[in-house]
């Protein structure tokens, strides 16, 4: 009897784990290079982010500056257009000096002009108009301060504004109306010429 010759199969199951083991490397470089964009991306973003933020505390930052500087003059503009308001309890006075203070050294920043030392010595004696209303020396402190107001409002005319010079010179002499030893409510309107003239000067300056 003839033998009949039969060929046996090769197993299939080699190629099937290789075509897994190549589709699992597949998957890895995908799945890792996507990885590494999302990556990327998200890098990217955050730094878009933290500029995009930076970007904007800077124009906060800037704006609100700008707004102080301009209220600090207006401001004070505005307070002393108002004479009705000068009080027996001096508040009028106080707040007047206190906005003029302000006024001066906005403008002294924004000219990047140093009048700090001023500033403190005449910040203590517009304390001391509210501390006692009913004092009778205000009138001493308000020409003492304005004095130093008119000194600092001067550092800053001279480096930037030589044009002012005799309107400096003009509010410094309006000083000389004020009599220290009469009180405030009795020469209103030598207090106020006084506010006037440095309204004018720092409008001049705006």
């Amino acid at each position: 009897m003839a033998e009949i010759g039969i060929e046996k199969k090769k197993p299939i199951w080699p190629w099937i784990i290789l075509v897994l083991v190549i589709l699992a490397i597949l998957y890895f470089l995908f799945a890792g290079g996507n990885d590494d964009m999302d990556d990327i991306d998200d890098t990217n973003t955050e730094q878009v982010e933290d500029t995009t933020t930076w970007d904007n505390e800077m124009q906060d930052t800037t704006s609100a500056w700008d707004n102080n500087d301009t209220l600090g003059v207006s401001g004070f503009v505005s307070h002393v257009g108002d004479k009705t308001r000068m009080g027996i309890d001096h508040e009028y006075t106080n707040n007047a000096l206190i906005r003029l203070m302000d006024a001066v050294e906005s403008k002294a920043r924004e000219e990047n002009v140093n009048i700090d030392t001023e500033m403190q010595e005449i910040r203590q004696q517009a304390n001391e108009i509210t501390q006692d209303p009913m004092a009778t020396d205000h009138a001493n402190i308000i020409k003492d301060a304005g004095a130093k107001i008119v000194d600092a409002l001067e550092k800053v005319q001279q480096e930037n504004y030589p044009d002012l010079s005799q309107d400096v010179e003009d509010l410094r002499s309006s000083l000389q109306g004020i009599d220290p030893s009469v009180q405030t409510l009795e020469q209103k309107d030598d207090v106020n010429s006084f506010f006037d003239k440095a309204a004018d000067v720092l409008q001049k300056m705006s």
